[in-house]
């Protein structure tokens, strides 16, 4: 029933694609994952060393085995990082228990959108707020709720601010227009970052209304090719406190810049791979029941 396989050794699926750097992913069955890419919709699933698709929109192959390939990081080398890391007390755990995890090369006007969003919100109204926009404004590609394209800037521009609003997403619906209208309006250009460096593609990206550091993290580490993005949360925060000794005191500022220091070229990797096992902790330790099964191996041991 699958459309085409692709090879990809080592890949972990749940941890990828369910992990917080996307919010248009829903788990079908046995390890498989339905969402849209690029406009397409499709459904993956792991089966050892390799990807198996099914497309559920009426376009044809065409390009989408080059786009599944680059969305998913295939061409990077996460081996260097394993062995680095592996001894690392915070993150040789999590690499052994998610081994596979990979960094999202998102659509950057998405993410953007997606991580604004985010803003003191949680993940499952992060997913709703996403959906319900893309409901709205969006192409139907497939037969599911949830399959619809997302929406382009001038799209945004064209429903208002007052729109986004009543559609639930509250005081992030000024920053999210203003985003629109400074792309649609030629003011911004979010894929010409990828060309800048790290330093320059956080200054212009923070330059946006609203747009803080964690923000422009998380574009520039799940959209832009950044690697040295490093973004900070309460969980990674929590995280470095506790497994490398910085500062409580310590500004947040101060603490990514820390971070890109210590990981480097590592850091959008190190990064997800930390956010990802404390994350899971945190669950099992607030909630207990299944979601212990989740934790790392040596987190486990803490709850026996």
């Amino acid at each position: 029933c699958y459309d085409f396989s692709l090879n990809f050794n080592n890949i972990d699926l749940p941890s990828t694609l369910d992990g917080g750097q996307s919010f248009r992913w829903y788990y079908e069955n046995e390890n498989q994952y339905r969402g849209v890419i690029e406009q397409r919709c499709l459904s993956i699933k792991s089966n050892k060393n390799s990807l198996m698709v099914k497309i559920h929109d009426k376009k044809e192959i065409n390009k989408l085995k080059n786009i599944i390939i680059k969305y998913l990081d295939r061409k990077t080398n996460y081996n260097i990082f394993y062995e680095n890391y592996y001894d690392d007390p915070c993150l040789g755990p999590a690499i052994r228990s998610y081994k596979g995890l990979r960094i999202l090369k998102q659509d950057p006007w998405e993410c953007l959108f997606s991580f604004i969003t985010s803003t003191t919100n949680n993940l499952l109204r992060i997913k709703l707020h996403i959906n319900n926009i893309s409901i709205r404004l969006g192409e139907r590609i497939g037969d599911k709720k949830y399959d619809y394209t997302f929406p382009t800037p001038e799209k945004i521009l064209e429903v208002g601010e007052s729109f986004l609003r009543e559609l639930g997403f509250g005081f992030r619906a000024k920053y999210l227009y203003f985003a629109a209208n400074e792309i649609v309006n030629n003011n911004f250009n979010l894929s010409k970052l990828r060309s800048l460096n790290y330093s320059d593609a956080k200054q212009n990206l923070t330059t946006l209304y609203g747009v803080g550091e964690k923000v422009a993290d998380c574009v520039l580490a799940f959209s832009l090719d950044k690697n040295e993005a490093f973004p900070v949360d309460r969980h990674i925060h929590r995280a470095l406190i506790k497994w490398y000794g910085i500062s409580k005191d310590m500004s947040l500022h101060d603490v990514t810049k820390w971070a890109g220091d210590y990981f480097m070229q590592f850091g959008s990797i190190a990064n997800q791979y930390m956010f990802h096992r404390e994350r899971l902790l945190s669950r099992a330790k607030n909630w207990g029941g299944d979601h212990v099964n989740y934790v790392t191996s040596e987190d486990a041991d803490s709850f026996s």
